[in-house]
Order: structure tokens, then C-alpha cells, then sequence
């Protein structure tokens, strides 16, 4: 029946619930999966060359700003959650943790790696800055909060040692190990609240100076030339 397909456009796919593969009655899984790692059920993350001019166009706009009024409270609200996110824990003990504490680790693995807190409010800003500037963007509040966790999470996600093995038989052996958390679910969605939490109120502002900025250095968005269409328009040229 038409009403067991995924409501995507060209999926075909059975829902989740007619497969027996979960409880969502309009989309498959695949595309139930894909929303839980983009917050998006059909827009894919960006990648970082696409972010970046908007991050450096956002750290531009910070600077000039006055340190204090609503640009020194956001910095303040992020280097409070930074200094009270508590120790690091490793990312192998983090599987069948709590999102609420997945979270808080991420932010406490941040402030290990020497994050700033201006830095993690550029990338807020950049982040939304990126999306309202895209056309072919998904404009929703849980994929603006989600890109701004991945792109966070992406300054420092995992955990990496390394040591010497005694080998009897011969030379040390140099042994690595690298585990990283995964990026997906509900603790996106935590980590990406309390950034919205610091910056939302600097957004209004914020955005069309920083789209502005960044298109007098490099140029408007593919979105905004001509002939441009967006990824999901399969009709023929």
C-alpha cells in the first residue's frame, strides 16, 4: 500500500512500522537513522569547507563587538558550562550512558582541548548563519542545533592513548588506541540546546551582519547564483 511507504520523496522504502523495524508510521528507517545523525530527515550535514567562511565571518563580527551587553553574557554562559562540565571520561566508558552526561563530557573534553568559549559561539553563529543563507537548507530549529553539536564535537570527539607493549621477544611494540563517541541521537540535541541557550538571543543580530561579511569576502552562497537548484529537484534540465 502507498500509505506503508516513506513519506520522502523517491524513497520507496517501507515505513519502519509496516517492516517491523520501529515505530515510525511515516518514514523508513534509513531516513528515521539519517534525521538521528543530521537532524535532518533528507538535508545532510555540511561539510566543514562549506562552514568555515561563516564561522571566520562570525569570529570577525565578535571581535568588533563590545565585550560586554548580550555578546559578553553569551561568552560567559558558555565558559560557565565549560568550567562546570567536570572531568573528562573516556569515550570507551560513555556506551549506555545518559545523553544529559554524554553531554556534559563532550563540553569537559572542549575545555580539556583548550576550546575557547568565543570559539564555540562563532560556530552557533556560523552555523545558523550558513543555514539561513541556503536556500536549499532545512530551516528548522532541531537541524540548526544539531549542525552547531556536530560541528563542536568535531574540535575534540574522541579519546586517544598510546604506550609501549613489552614484547620478550624482541623491541617494544608502540600500541595506539582511538575510540570516539558517537555522533548521533538525542545527546546532539543536548549539547546543541545549551549552545542555542547561549546564543539565541545574539542570533536576530548576529546573522545578517555575518552573511554579510561573509559575502563581501567570498562571494553569496551557490544557492543564490544562477541556474542553481536544490539536491532533492530531479526534474530534467
Amino acid at each position: 500500500m502507498t500509505g506503508d511507504l516513506c513519506s520522502i520523496p523517491g524513497c520507496g522504502r517501507p515505513t519502519a512500522y509496516s517492516a517491523g523495524k520501529g515505530r515510525a508510521a511515516f518514514h523508513c528507517r534509513y531516513h528515521v537513522q539519517r534525521k538521528a545523525r543530521h537532524g535532518s530527515y533528507w538535508c545532510a550535514t555540511y561539510r566543514a569547507a562549506e562552514l568555515r567562511p561563516y564561522v571566520v565571518a562570525a569570529s570577525l563580527w565578535l571581535a568588533e563587538c563590545p565585550q560586554q551587553g548580550a555578546v559578553g553574557a553569551a561568552v560567559r554562559e558558555l565558559a560557565h558550562i565549560l568550567a562546570g562540565a567536570g572531568r573528562v571520561d573516556p569515550a570507551m566508558n560513555l556506551r549506555g550512558q545518559p545523553a544529559s552526561y554524554r553531554a556534559r563530557v563532550a563540553f569537559a573534553r572542549l575545555r580539556e582541548a583548550g576550546i575557547e568559549p568565543r570559539r564555540l559561539l562563532a560556530i552557533y553563529l556560523g552555523v545558523s548563519a550558513l543555514i539561513e543563507d541556503d536556500l536549499g537548507s532545512h530551516r528548522t530549529r532541531e537541524f540548526k542545533i544539531v549542525q552547531a553539536a556536530k560541528a563542536v564535537h568535531r574540535l575534540a570527539s574522541g579519546t586517544h592513548r598510546s604506550w609501549e607493549m613489552f614484547n620478550p621477544l624482541g623491541p617494544d611494540i608502540h600500541t595506539e588506541l582511538h575510540a570516539y563517541p558517537r555522533s548521533s541521537g538525542l545527546v546532539l540535541r543536548k549539547i546543541g540546546e545549551r549552545l542555542e541557550k547561549a546564543g539565541e538571543f545574539l542570533a536576530p543580530e548576529a546573522l545578517p551582519k555575518v552573511i554579510a561579511m561573509k559575502t563581501s569576502k567570498r562571494g553569496p552562497h551557490p544557492s543564490h547564483l544562477p541556474g542553481w537548484r536544490p539536491t532533492w529537484d530531479t526534474r530534467p534540465h
